[in-house]
C-alpha cells in the first residue's frame, strides 16, 4: 500500500490543527491593551510595566504571517493529496461503482425471460406440430375407416344388385333360346326384354360410380323401383308375385333406407326363384305406430335355416343391410316349407308424430 496519502492526510490535520488554535486562542498575553495581566506582582519589587503598543502590534502581525504560511501549507498539502488518490490505481477487491451490480442483475433477469419466452414458443410450436400430426392421423384412419366401409357397402350393391339383374337376364335368354324353335316371336320378345334389363343395369352401374343411388328410384319411389326389380327377376319363369304396399309406410322411409330395403327385397326374391324354385312369392310392405315392416315369403323348396351355407353372400348382405338400417331380420325356412324373411325397421320420434 502507498504510505504518502496518509502522511499527507496527517501532515494536513497537524496544520488544520495548529492554524485552529492560532486562529482561536489569543498568542500573547496582554495582546488588549485594557487587560490586566494575568502574573500576580512580585513581591520583591515593583510590578512589571505593561507591554507597549508597537510590542502588540509586532505580535499581531506575526501572528497573521504565521496563519498565512500555514494555510498556504495546508493549501499545498490538500492539493497533493488530492492529485495523489487520484492517480492510485484501482484495486481488484475494492466496490465496484454504484449500480453497476444492480444493472448486471437486470441484464441476467433479462436474458433469463428472452429464454424463457424462446423456449415457451418452441414448446407452443411442438404441441402445434404435435395436435395437427394426431387431426392427420384421425383424418386419415377416418378415412380408411370411410373407405372400407364404401367398399363393403359397393360389394352389397353389387352382389344385390348387379349380379342379381345380370343373372336373371342370363335366365331370360336361356329361356328365350328354349322357345326359339318353338315360339321365335315370344323368344324375340325375352331377348328384347333381357337388352333392356342389360341397358338398366348400366344406368345403375353408372349411378353407382357417380355416387346416386339407382335410377328407377327417382322416378317413381319404392314401389315403383319394386315393380322393375320383380319384372326383371321373374322374366323368363312361371313365377306369380303377390304384392302389396302401403305408400304410407314406403314414404316414411329415408332415399339411403329405401335403397336397403329394396336390396333386401331383391336378394330375398332372388333366392326364392333362384335356389327355392318358387312359383308363388308374396310381398308386403306395411306399418304400425312403432315400425315399418316388409315381408317377403315364398312357397318354395326351402333349407335348414340353422346350417350355414358355403360360398354365399346373400344372407350376410341382408344382415348388414339391415344393420345399417337399424332394423332386425328375422328368416325361418324348413325344408320343403319355403322361406320366410321380415324385416322390422323402428321409427324415430319424429316419424310417428
Amino acid at each position: 500500500m502507498n504510505p504518502l496519502p496518509r502522511f499527507l492526510g496527517l501532515a494536513l490535520f497537524v496544520i488544520l490543527a495548529a492554524l485552529t488554535a492560532l486562529l482561536t486562542v489569543p498568542a500573547w498575553p496582554g495582546a488588549h491593551p485594557e487587560a490586566p495581566s494575568a502574573l500576580p506582582p512580585s513581591p520583591a519589587g515593583p510590578p512589571a510595566a505593561p507591554p507597549t503598543a508597537l510590542t502588540v502590534a509586532r505580535a499581531a502581525a506575526l501572528s497573521q504571517r504565521l496563519a498565512l504560511a500555514l494555510a498556504l501549507a495546508g493549501l499545498v498539502l490538500a492539493v497533493v493529496l488530492v492529485i495523489s488518490l487520484a492517480r492510485r490505481p484501482a484495486r481488484s477487491g475494492e466496490t465496484k461503482p454504484p449500480f453497476s451490480a444492480a444493472r448486471a442483475e437486470i441484464d441476467t433477469l433479462t436474458k433469463l425471460a428472452e429464454s424463457s419466452v424462446a423456449q415457451g414458443a418452441e414448446l407452443s410450436r411442438e404441441r402445434d406440430v404435435r395436435r395437427r400430426a394426431e387431426e392427420d392421423a384421425d383424418l386419415k384412419q377416418h378415412l380408411l375407416a370411410q373407405s372400407v366401409a364404401d367398399k363393403i357397402r359397393l360389394g352389397h350393391d353389387l352382389h344385390d344388385g348387379i349380379i342379381q339383374s345380370l343373372y336373371a337376364v342370363g335366365l331370360t335368354l336361356e329361356s328365350a333360346r328354349a322357345l326359339l324353335p318353338q315360339d321365335p316371336a315370344e323368344a324375340d320378345r325375352r331377348i328384347d326384354q333381357s337388352r333392356a334389363a342389360l341397358n338398366r343395369t348400366i344406368r345403375d352401374v353408372r349411378s353407382y360410380i357417380t355416387g346416386l343411388a339407382p335410377d328407377r328410384l327417382h322416378r317413381g319411389g319404392f314401389s315403383h323401383a319394386l315393380e322393375g326389380l320383380l319384372r326383371e327377376l321373374g322374366a323368363g319363369r312361371a313365377v306369380r308375385f303377390d304384392v302389396k304396399v302401403d305408400d304410407t309406410a314406403a314414404g316414411l322411409f329415408t332415399p339411403e333406407q329405401t335403397v336397403d330395403a329394396l336390396q333386401i327385397a331383391r336378394e330375398a326374391v332372388s333366392n326364392a326363384l333362384r335356389h327355392g324354385g318358387a312359383s308363388l312369392v308374396t310381398l308386403r310392405v306395411h306399418h304400425s305406430d312403432r315400425e315399418v315392416c316388409l315381408l317377403v315369403q315364398d312357397n318354395g323348396t326351402g333349407f335348414d335355416a340353422t346350417t350355414r351355407r358355403e360360398g354365399g353372400h346373400g344372407l350376410g348382405n341382408m344382415h348388414a343391410r339391415a344393420e345399417r338400417l337399424g332394423a332386425t331380420v328375422r328368416l325361418t325356412s324348413q325344408p320343403g316349407d319355403g322361406t320366410r324373411v321380415v324385416v322390422t325397421l323402428p321409427l324415430q320420434p319424429a316419424a310417428t308424430a
